[in-house]
């Protein structure tokens, strides 16, 4: 693997997505939260809540990750890993649980992403906190890799976090293509900037979008429309 040694251009290009990925996220949600944190109201879970919390301690972790290693401060790098383990455990934990509350509000989607009965955009939720987790343990496993630790760690917060808020942004949510168009973009940045860079592919990318995969919206919708999925979901939603 000595062609992604790191390089100069490597942090600044890891730094930048990090950036990407908070703004994109915490924009997106901004167009729908406030309002519906200020509404508040017996409708709302709390467990909505600690998630908006919990999801945003990891993105500025993750932003505060990519700068540490961008000054060479590896050492303090890897002590926060710790919190960045217990922090996405959390996180599953939390995202599984809200996933199912707002099912049982009976919430089918959001405007371009939405199924046709809330046991589809349950599965939606619980696929996409499975990926950003499977996809950080990964990275917690090969953590000693560097190349495949920041690639496994992109791409967990890229292909599990960032699509929801997509959906959300203005002039983007509600048109379903410009929302595949979108993610697409951004699970591709970090193999595009491979090929350009080392002219190959760096195996965690390959691994981590057939993992990512799981969480588009059309297979979602077809695995959801089986009757497996709703005794599943009938059971997770008594």
């Amino acid at each position: 693997m000595r062609d992604f040694a790191t390089r100069p251009g490597d942090h600044r290009f890891f730094s930048i997505m990090s950036i990407l990925a908070a703004a994109v996220v915490v924009t997106g949600f901004s167009q729908t939260y406030p309002a519906m944190a200020l509404r508040g109201g017996p409708g709302i879970p709390a467990i909505v809540h600690v998630h908006a919390a919990i999801f945003t301690c990891w993105l500025a972790l993750f932003v505060a990750q990519t700068t540490l290693i961008g000054r060479g401060r590896v050492d303090l790098h890897r002590r926060i890993g710790v919190v960045g383990m217990v922090l996405a455990t959390l996180m599953l934990i939390v995202g599984a649980a809200t996933a199912i509350a707002v099912a049982r509000l009976g919430h089918r989607g959001i405007p371009g992403v939405e199924f046709p009965d809330a046991a589809g955009f349950l599965l939606l939720n619980l696929e996409s906190i499975v990926v950003f987790f499977a996809l950080v343990l990964a990275g917690w496993y090969f953590r000693r890799s560097s190349p495949t630790h920041k690639r496994l760690m992109l791409m967990a917060t890229v292909g599990g976090l960032m699509p929801p808020g997509i959906a959300r942004l203005p002039l983007v949510s509600g048109h379903t293509p410009v929302i595949g168009a979108t993610v697409m973009a951004f699970l591709l940045a970090g193999p595009a900037y491979d090929l350009v860079t080392r002219k190959r592919l760096h195996a965690a990318y390959g691994w981590s979008l057939l993992v990512a995969i799981l969480a588009i919206p059309p297979l979602v919708g077809q695995v959801s429309a089986t009757e497996t999925w709703h005794r599943i979901a009938s059971w997770l939603l008594q």
